[in-house]
């Protein structure tokens, strides 16, 4: 599978949230603003923790970016609902192998795992030289539900190239859409309440650094509604104390939970802020173009605006990317920088990728092998023609000159004569021997021997005479009369032969023994013509037929 990903190349957002659906937007490169975005709604089974039925959504996917004008051969980012989020605190000096090893141990122990074998990717968050300590955070999910995820995307001919839980998301699009308000560089505390259909969990930050995390289930339709409020801030204000900060933003992702509601009863001393994403949302939580459904916006999730953030977002927040550091042997995924872009790729890409690259270097050098032999070889048959020219002269040459070098003059007009002897004959014709009813009109001759005439004439015995004479004049030339013809147009008219005001008819002929530049012309328009006649003829009766005026070719010989 081709996991690719450039920080130039617009990516596809899609997220599934278990109170919302699964949601596709595309953002402007240019601007942050949604230029396309949509919903539906798929079962999540928040017991198991996976997509319900895989069919469904692949499905629905397919009618979401139909509907929105998106290509599915585009670069997808999927977000999913959080299965297990955790830290871990390991030795500085163990490779990746050992914490992967690590990770897979722990993720075990929750009641998820205990069924199907986890896949996880995780991040520093902490490194400790003097303690020679790391802290990381890593997330996990089903590898089962991963690779079904990974073969509809594959059968559809997307290019998925990164799969990341919503918790991560939500915090970087949190970031991205500065719904909190405060600097970058500021290492300021501030903690997220973010509450779920089934649970709430609360993160502690430093800045973009996560520093804590707990997660409280809670089911929350079981409760009345006065009652969901008073389970939720009882708990919270509980655990808040441990999470000292400076401000608390509340999100809810639940029907049944408004944030500005929560918010007044919760105990908190310092700044809330609160955003909800559900029936209670008001303002879309980005900028969206008019091409948008605000109505269909105003819920957005912001783990869907993290996983669009993915390519616009120079610094890394919380990078728990599946493609990245992948926990699976044998299907290992790594990054790397080139032309200040983000490479992502797995060894069995690099692998076809170096073998393409080969392959396409052997047929290039092949083709301009082949190219090159082609050249040589049409340059050596050139270089023959021009030497065996080059052989006839020098041997003419020599037969002209003799054995004394010298030039026999009379030996050489005496040849030239006899070879245009025939060709001065055929002149002197033109001249003397033109009947006065034959008017010619095109004169060809090429080596003296090689002749046509084409005329017209009122009298047939004009040119059987003028034909006769021009044999007399070289009675070896194999000249023929080849034409004879009435003539049906004059001056590019139609000539009526029954028209009693020209008195006569007139004659088309030929007397050649080669095809002459004009004939092959004239032969070309006459078959283009023949041909469209044809075709007319074809649709009126077939017993209909029009008279020949063209004549057999004549040899008096005969």
């Amino acid at each position: 599978m081709v996991n690719f990903v450039s920080t130039n190349k617009q990516i596809v957002g899609v997220s599934i949230t278990p109170n919302i659906g699964v949601e596709v937007a595309l953002l402007d490169k240019k601007s942050p603003t949604i230029i396309k975005y949509g919903k539906r709604h798929i079962e999540y089974n928040l017991a198991t923790r996976e997509i319900q039925d895989y069919d469904a959504f692949k499905a629905t996917l397919v009618d979401l970016f139909k509907e929105l004008d998106i290509s599915l051969k585009s670069s997808i980012y999927l977000t999913l609902p959080n299965v297990h989020l955790d830290f871990e605190s390991l030795p500085l000096i163990i490779g990746d192998d050992a914490i992967s090893n690590a990770i897979l141990s722990k993720a075990e122990d929750s009641y998820i795992f205990k069924r199907v074998e986890p896949i996880s990717a995780w991040t520093d968050l902490v490194t400790n030289s003097q303690t020679d300590k790391r802290l990381i955070v890593y997330t996990s999910f089903q590898e089962t539900a991963i690779n079904q995820i990974r073969e509809i995307f594959q059968e559809l001919g997307a290019d998925l190239i990164g799969i990341e839980s919503s918790y991560s998301a939500i915090i970087r699009g949190l970031y991205f859409t500065n719904a909190v308000d405060f600097d970058k560089d500021e290492n300021i505390n501030w903690n997220l309440l973010l509450v779920n259909s089934n649970s709430y969990a609360l993160f502690s930050l430093q800045g973009t650094r996560l520093i804590d995390y707990t997660e409280v289930p809670l089911a929350i339709k079981s409760f009345s509604y006065e009652e969901a409020y008073q389970a939720i801030s009882t708990s919270v204000s509980q655990i808040l104390p441990n999470f000292p900060a400076r401000k608390l933003i509340i999100l809810s992702q639940a029907d049944d939970i408004c944030a500005e509601v929560l918010k007044t009863q919760i105990t908190f001393d310092e700044e809330i802020i609160t955003h909800d994403c559900n029936k209670y949302s008001k303002v879309s939580p980005i900028n969206i173009s008019s091409s948008v459904i605000e109505n269909e916006a105003v819920s957005m999730t912001y783990a869907l605006i993290g996983a669009l953030a993915t390519d616009h977002i120079e610094e890394k927040i919380l990078d728990l990317n599946l493609f990245n550091k992948i926990s699976n042997a044998g299907d290992e995924y790594f990054t790397f920088e080139a032309f200040n872009q983000t490479i992502i790729v797995n060894q069995e890409l690099a692998r076809k990728a170096l073998l393409a690259i080969a392959g396409v270097l052997v047929i290039f050098f092949a083709a301009i092998y082949g190219l090159l032999h082609l050249v040589n070889i049409g340059v050596k048959k050139q270089i023959n023609t021009y030497q065996q020219k080059i052989n006839t002269t020098q041997q003419e040459i020599q037969a002209i000159t003799g054995r004394d070098g010298v030039v026999d003059i009379e030996t050489l007009v005496t040849r030239v004569i006899d070879l245009n002897k025939k060709a001065i004959s055929f002149y002197d014709s033109i001249a003397t021997d033109i009947p006065q009813s034959v008017w010619l009109q095109y004169y060809y001759n090429k080596n003296g021997d090689k002749l046509a005439i084409e005329g017209v004439s009122a009298n047939i015995a004009d040119i059987y005479n003028y034909y006769k004479s021009l044999k007399v004049v070289s009675p070896q030339s194999s000249i023929k009369l080849n034409r004879l013809q009435i003539l049906t147009e004059i001056n590019g008219q139609d000539y009526d032969l029954a028209a009693p005001d020209l008195g006569s008819k007139y004659y088309d002929f030929e007397i050649s023994n080669v095809n002459s530049p004009k004939s092959e012309n004239t032969n070309k328009e006459n078959d283009n013509k023949n041909n469209q006649n044809k075709s007319v003829n074809q649709g009126n009766n077939q017993n209909d037929s029009v008279p020949p005026t063209r004549l057999e070719p004549v040899d008096i010989n005969n």
